[in-house]
């Protein structure tokens, strides 16, 4: 058995390139790549690669970078459970997340260890390795399929408690449907394309190469000023590499989005670029809700808010990410000749 991709009404397909970094403007970038170093299985031990910085870019065209961090971390069991972290700048306390679930709880252990990331690139990294697990989940499924040609028999029975509710696996829907059906929609995508820039090393943070059945989560901010209007353009793109060493994009978003000198969400718009399902784009109007909000408090708002049957988690992770734009903005005026 073959897993297609449908593009479906509503995306506008991967993003084709990375944009030019635009004078006195600061990028926060990331890259999260899973791979499973003794074999796919869905107990089978993981390691994860996160790297992350933020360039400056002046107003004469002067690059600099402000912060960066790195992280690696390896997990085993069903649960993920780390068993060995280490990061660039080293810090002791992220002792304490051996042990932590990436399933479940990572990011509070997270926070009550090292709780002055926050709003930093090691705080985004952190913040992000547990959702970079939950899409790498799916490998082992992806894979068994593949492999055997058919779909398990577990995988055709109603649903009796997901990790989380969204609107493209809710009940009754069109994903549920092509699951019990034998056809699931497990997220197969078209081909991602390079998003490196060639013609400039400060696009994107250097990261490993894709390996066959590795996922790797992309995380794009940029952030200027306009006048009195804090202007933001964000990219994300979770992708698969199978064991034919072709990078497919497999959940992708852009989000633009403007605030006051207050720092109050404005406006906001979402482009739906690859979804897995077909009711998938239509969570896109879910981020309207964050309107009106301060930039800083997103994480606990989409968190106590964005929940249940209207949302994408994966939308909620772009906007949850923008909780650190405050900070990048006193970097770029802080920065400012």
């Amino acid at each position: 058995m073959t897993l297609t991709f449908e593009q479906w009404r509503g995306t506008w397909g991967p993003v084709p390139a990375t944009p030019d970094r635009v004078h006195g403007s600061i990028r926060r970038a990331t890259s999260i790549q899973t791979t499973w170093p003794n074999g796919v299985g869905l107990d089978s031990d993981v390691r994860l690669i996160a790297r992350g910085r933020d360039v400056r870019t002046a107003r004469d065209g002067a690059t600099s970078v402000v912060d960066a961090a790195a992280v690696e971390l390896s997990a085993q069991g069903i649960a993920h459970e780390v068993t060995q972290i280490e990061s660039e700048p080293q810090r002791s306390e992220l002792d304490a997340l051996v042990g932590a679930s990436l399933m479940g709880g990572f990011r509070k252990v997270a926070v009550t260890a090292l709780p002055d990331v926050a709003g930093s690139v090691m705080g985004l990294l952190l913040d992000d390795l547990p959702a970079a697990m939950i899409v790498a989940a799916s490998v082992p499924i992806r894979v068994l399929i593949e492999d055997s040609g058919e779909v398990p028999e577990w995988m055709r029975q109603p649903s009796t408690g997901s990790p989380y509710v969204c609107l493209g696996h809710r009940d009754g829907g069109v994903m549920q449907q092509r699951r019990m059906n034998g056809q699931p929609l497990l997220g197969q995508g078209p081909p991602a394309g390079d998003l490196r820039r060639p013609d400039d090393p400060f696009a994107w943070p250097d990261a490993p190469p894709t390996r066959p059945y590795s996922t790797r989560r992309l995380r794009r901010i940029d952030v200027r000023m306009d006048g009195d209007v804090l202007q933001v353009d964000s990219h994300f793109r979770d992708s698969y590499t199978g064991p034919d060493r072709v990078e497919t994009s497999v959940h992708e978003y852009e989000v633009t989005l403007t605030a006051g000198t207050d720092d109050l969400v404005r406006s906001v718009e979402v482009r739906p670029r690859v979804l897995p399902g077909p009711e998938c784009p239509t969570a896109a109007a879910s981020a309207q809700r964050v309107v009106g909000q301060p930039l800083e408090q997103l994480r606990q708002f989409v968190r106590a808010e964005l929940r249940g049957e209207t949302v994408c988690p994966h939308l909620n992770d772009q906007l949850r990410a923008l909780a650190d734009v405050p900070d990048l903005a006193r970097t770029l005026e802080l920065h400012r000749p």
